[in-house]
């Protein structure tokens, strides 16, 4: 007969061990099951140990990548600084010390220096020391901020890739836009418009593109990132990580790179009205001499000169805003601090995983045998 009574309670369930509970966060976190990870590539020894080690090593390439990201947007944005502080001072020493003579060492009969207007007239000629500070340190930037990858390697800048514009995401436009601009406008030069032939015309066009690439490129973008004006911004859906702080900075920088372009395109329009190019007031080109082509021949009053001096210092200020921007947003990263392990892990011949099971017993007792020998030398 069956004993009356409540059934017999069932065993209580069996919880996971700490390092089975370990086993199985380590193996969500690198995408795939246990099962499915030992049939992959054979482990040996600790599982729970050979994917910690793996976290760790992923954990550490990740940091390494981020970390230098931020360490050649440094880099970039003072070259870049460098080369546009250069060429505003060598404008004005050029000014002041050799733009008052004509190619044949006359003095002007104005007795004013010559002044461009814009600082790629000044940097045009590569052999001058002028073209030659700009042309290496505009490019060495360029190179350094594209290949930094800091819009999807820093948290205050990358805003992820769900937000769109005509099929191509806002990250991919900042990454392929105002840094290739940055070289096409330091590598492909123009001319004053009085010496420009045909052929000139197409490098003044793409040298206006890659100016437009470059401030019209990069206002856009960071103006959609930290919402400037009309832009909503990416911080209150969390895809941005900044600080106040920083944001305000940024838009600081933004409004001086949007104030000061506007400005230099309409002071570049005015210069180019008629009634001013063809001023007596304005630059004189012309023939001089036995000379082939057209030269200066006299030089602007400062009722157009003050207008040029404008055009240049807007076109500088508007440049130095952009730079300044960049340089705040690598001192409020935070992978800028990330502290690396002082040592790096070796590697034994044959990477940890892919390892087949004799190759690991081989490696065993190479490890052994080397160990014996060492006891017996000593």
């Amino acid at each position: 007969a069956r004993p009356r009574g409540p059934p017999p309670r069932s065993a209580a369930r069996r919880q996971p061990a700490p390092a089975e509970m370990e086993t199985r966060e380590l193996s969500g976190f690198l995408g795939s099951p246990m099962h499915g990870l030992s049939g992959a590539m054979s482990l040996g020894g600790d599982s729970t140990e050979q994917i910690r080690k793996i976290a760790r090593r992923a954990c550490f390439t990740e940091a390494v990548q981020r970390k230098r990201a931020a360490n050649m947007l440094l880099i970039g944005a003072l070259s870049g600084l460098l080369g546009f502080l250069f060429a505003f001072i060598i404008g004005l020493v050029n000014e002041r010390l050799m733009g008052k003579t004509n190619i044949d060492g006359v003095r002007f009969a104005s007795g004013r220096g010559y002044f461009p207007s814009t600082v790629s007239e000044l940097v045009h000629d590569p052999d001058k020391p002028a073209g030659k500070i700009f042309f290496a340190f505009c490019f060495c930037g360029a190179i350094m901020i594209f290949f930094s990858w800091y819009p999807t390697q820093l948290r205050n800048v990358y805003i992820g890739d769900d937000a769109q514009v005509c099929g191509i995401s806002w990250v991919t436009l900042r990454q392929f836009v105002p840094a290739p601009g940055m070289m096409m406008l330091s590598i492909i030069t123009t001319v004053p418009a009085a010496q420009a032939t045909v052929a000139d015309e197409f490098c003044v066009g793409l040298h206006l593109l890659g100016a437009a690439m470059l401030f019209v490129g990069y206002f856009i973008c960071e103006a959609h990132a930290i919402g400037w004006g009309p832009f909503k911004g990416c911080l209150d859906s969390g895809k941005m990580q900044d600080k106040p702080k920083s944001l305000r900075k940024r838009k600081v920088c933004l409004t001086g790179i949007g104030f000061f372009y506007v400005v230099f395109c309409i002071i570049q329009v005015v210069l180019g009205v008629p009634a001013v190019a063809n001023s007596p007031d304005n630059d004189h080109w012309g023939k001089l001499g036995s000379h082939t082509g057209i030269h200066l021949i006299n030089t602007a009053t400062w009722k157009i000169k003050w207008l040029k001096v404008a055009s240049y210092a807007s076109e500088v200020l508007c440049g130095l805003c952009l730079i300044l921007s960049h340089l705040i947003i690598w001192y409020y990263s935070e992978e800028r601090h990330y502290d690396l392990p002082e040592q790096l892990a070796g590697l034994h011949g044959k990477a940890d995983f892919g390892k087949t099971e004799a190759d690991s017993s081989a490696e065993s007792d190479y490890e052994e045998s080397d160990s014996e020998s060492e006891r017996e030398q000593t």
